[in-house]
């Protein structure tokens, strides 16, 4: 039987998460490259989606690992919205002081 090392990683990570040791858990990912991806309560991260609120989605994905793009492309989406529900303070600072933003900044400034 063979068992690859990012599962036994992976593993030692959910351990770390469901004991609240944040610190611990972040330290091995780092130093692994190897990270959880998962969400606490998947059907708490869809309402969280639905009711618009964005700063618990975002903290669910920045702990996910979400690949670059993906990231950009929820940011433009969240700005999006919230300019349209004249969320105008939050939607700036947003689009001026996040990373995925000056990363969109430089990669398409169209």
């Amino acid at each position: 039987m063979s068992i690859e090392s990012g599962d036994v990683i992976r593993l030692i990570e959910q351990f770390l998460k469901e004991n609240n040791l944040n610190n611990t858990l972040e330290t091995l990912q780092n130093e692994t490259g190897v990270s959880l991806n998962t969400v606490d309560d998947i059907s708490a991260f869809k309402e969280n989606i639905l009711k618009g609120r964005w700063d618990a989605v975002l903290t669910s994905v920045e702990q996910a690992c979400v690949p670059q793009d993906k990231r950009v492309e929820l940011y433009e989406q969240i700005i999006i919205e919230l300019a349209e529900t004249q969320d105008i303070t939050p939607a700036r600072a947003l689009l001026r002081q996040t990373e995925p933003m000056e990363i969109l900044r430089t990669n398409d400034p169209d």
